[in-house]
């Protein structure tokens, strides 16, 4: 890294020198193209940052996006970026139209048309004429709107745009519906549904991306005006669900006032105020105080519909004079719309190069500031580089000794854990041999001193013989167990991975035990396919498999049936052996889930054990990879399923 910087230091140097030189005769030019009224090609980055921001800022700050978008326009027609200038003039037009002032956006719109006109740009000139319907549409004069939003259908139709195609159709269906849903014949209604049906299969066939819920939920409103109320019920369905899903309140509180209408049609008072209810509590959560006021309407309508019993009421939306006096301000915004697009074809583009020597002042200020800049930012530069080049050698030293540190005292940690935890299990090993060993050994004793001091008959010698018998072999059993355990703790016996059949496995196992079986009058019943094979270490899964199937017969009742199923199910092979026995409580249970615990009972015919068996199968499926599972339940049986990766 050193002769890197020592080989780049000269390249740096020079163009430090050099750049303050270059940025001041680029400056110069330009100034001189200027003066000339020359076109020259300048960095766009800055014209784009303006159109970037304005387009970011708009929907939550439109005054502060217009400032910003005046700025790129002028700077775009200063240098003759007439691309760019659209593209700005047109985000102005919606702009304007977020604030509100719709002739000045519809004059936007109009400027913006006519260069898309004389760049012949289709999809262009489409989305300026959607732009102008939107405006009228917003500024209540849907007659307009519809005008331009057919036009901009046509060429969305010619260049095969399915998107914009979609939306241009459904805003369209909007204008029917609500010139539908005002009036009071059936055939604009019906006319409203075709079209709004014939836009929707479109959409879901070829943009299925687009959202569709204003047309269900304006679906739903026409067919509720044709008295079709099952039609109406059934999208008003579907616009809940959209909605509920969305977590949109304003959509699914006009859904469901459609609904409560239908109810009130339907005579069904008592769910149409619940449905009231449910609209009021989801305004409550949203805190739309404003949404509230304006369903106060529906609201009071629907609680006189009901008091009255007059399921007409539900369908009047307007009273005639309301309604009269809308289509008077509809009228005169017409006629303003009209002299405004006429009084702008006669108009001239206002805005010129009245700023140029301004901008020119402003650029040699740049000039020099960017000059200071550079030297300073060089020289800081230079002095970080060095001082980083002493840090980072540092800084790596530092890093491998804590690397080194901190491997060690993972390897201590791990260290210490094992030797506890193992400290804590040879405790309670020798814990159960002390016991299993000394009660065997004393009952023995016990015995001889007897038959030393007194006269003990025959038959009690043998009960007792047998009974010690008994002691002893559990405790011979619990010295094998441990002695396995043992000797792979001992001699670190390595893993020997091979293909093993569950078949023969079991088969093996259960020869083990067939005088126990036979003594219990037990059944073994098998669901085992004898193509099924595990990758695993062989002695270790025998070992599991005889311990489980020890059990089973440990704890089974007289005469029933041991079942040993094995199945491949998720990538893995699960043994299950479910015997029909005692069974196993909760905190037995529990108990026995847990790693390391020892844990011994009785089985249904006095049978002993040590507890260890479990333990080391447990141990020893965590080694090979698998996993030992338990389900109980007491009186019915218990089954442990040893689950084996494939």
């Amino acid at each position: 890294m050193n002769r890197l910087i020592f080989l780049l230091f000269p390249l740096f140097l020079q163009l430090v020198l050099s750049y303050p030189q270059k940025l001041q005769a680029r400056a110069y030019c330009r100034f001189i193209h200027q003066q000339q009224h020359i076109p020259i090609e300048i960095d766009s980055s800055q014209v784009k940052e303006y159109y970037n921001k304005a387009k970011e800022i708009y929907r939550s700050d439109p005054k502060e996006a217009q400032n910003i978008v005046e700025k790129g326009i002028s700077l775009a027609q200063l240098h003759h970026m007439s691309e760019m200038e659209v593209d700005l003039l047109n985000l102005k037009g919606v702009i304007l139209l977020k604030l509100n002032q719709f002739d000045e956006s519809i004059k936007t719109h109009f400027e913006v048309l006519k260069k898309r006109e004389a760049l012949q740009d289709k999809k262009g000139e489409m989305l300026s004429l959607l732009n102008i319907g939107n405006v009228f549409n917003k500024s209540y004069d849907p007659d307009q709107a519809l005008i331009y939003y057919l036009k901009s259908l046509k060429i969305a139709q010619q260049i095969n745009d399915a998107p914009n195609r979609t939306n241009i159709q459904l805003n369209i269906g909007n204008i029917y519906a609500q010139r539908a849903l005002n009036g009071t014949e059936q055939k604009p209604a019906n006319k409203a549904i075709e079209y709004l049906l014939t836009t929707v299969a479109y959409s879901k066939k070829n943009t299925p991306q687009i959202d569709l819920f204003n047309s269900y939920i304006l679906l739903s409103y026409l067919y509720l005006k044709v008295e079709k109320f099952n039609l109406s019920s059934h999208y008003t369905d579907i616009a809940v669900d959209i909605t509920s899903k969305k977590k949109d309140p304003v959509g699914e509180s006009y859904a469901r006032i459609n609904r409560a209408n239908i109810l009130v049609q339907e005579k069904k008072f008592e769910l149409a105020k619940r449905e009231v209810s449910i609209i009021k509590q989801i305004i409550a959560r949203s805190g739309l105080k404003e949404l509230n006021e304006e369903l106060s309407g529906d609201f009071e309508k629907i609680a006189k519909a009901i008091k009255m019993s007059n399921t007409a009421l539900v369908l009047s939306d307007i009273d005639s004079a309301s309604a009269e006096s809308t289509k008077n301000s509809e009228l005169i915004r017409t006629k303003i719309r009209e002299e405004l697009r006429e009084k702008y074809e006669t108009t001239k583009k206002e805005l010129e190069n009245k700023n140029l020597k301004l901008h020119n002042e402003a650029i040699e200020k740049e000039v020099k500031w960017n000059r200071s800049a550079w030297l300073w930012t060089c020289g800081f530069l230079l002095i970080f580089s060095v001082l980083l080049l002493l840090l980072y050698n540092k800084h790596k030293l530092l890093i491998l000794e804590k690397r080194k540190v901190e491997f060690q005292s993972h390897e201590i940690e791990k260290q210490h854990a094992s030797l506890i935890q193992a400290d804590h299990f040879r405790s309670r090993i020798f814990s159960v041999i002390s016991h299993d060993l000394r009660t065997p050994i004393a009952n023995f004793n016990a015995l001889l001193s007897l038959t030393k001091i007194a006269s003990i008959p025959e038959s009690e010698i043998k009960s007792s013989l047998v009974s010690i018998g008994q002691e002893v072999k559990t405790a011979s059993k619990m010295l094998e167990e441990l002695l396995v355990w043992s000797s792979q703790q001992m001699s670190n016996e390595q893993i020997e991975f091979a293909t093993i059949s569950i078949y023969d496995t079991v088969m093996q196992s259960v020869q083990l035990f067939e005088d126990r079986i036979r003594l219990k009058k037990l059944t073994v019943v098998y669901y085992i396919d004898k193509n099924i094979t595990v990758y695993t270490d062989g002695k270790r899964l025998e070992f599991i498999i005889r311990n489980m199937i020890n059990n089973a017969i440990k704890f089974s009742f007289i005469g029933k049936p041991i079942k040993i199923n094995a199945k491949e199910q998720n990538g893995e092979v699960i043994i299950a052996i479910e015997d029909q026995g005692s069974g196993i409580d909760e905190i037995k249970l529990a108990a026995l889930r847990r790693k390391g615990r020892i844990f011994s009972t009785l089985g249904t015919l006095e049978e002993k054990g040590t507890g260890i068996g479990l333990m080391l199968s447990q141990e020893f499926a965590e080694r090979i990879g698998c996993r030992i599972s338990i389900s109980s339940t007491i009186g019915l049986g218990s089954i442990f399923s040893l689950h084996v990766p494939m």
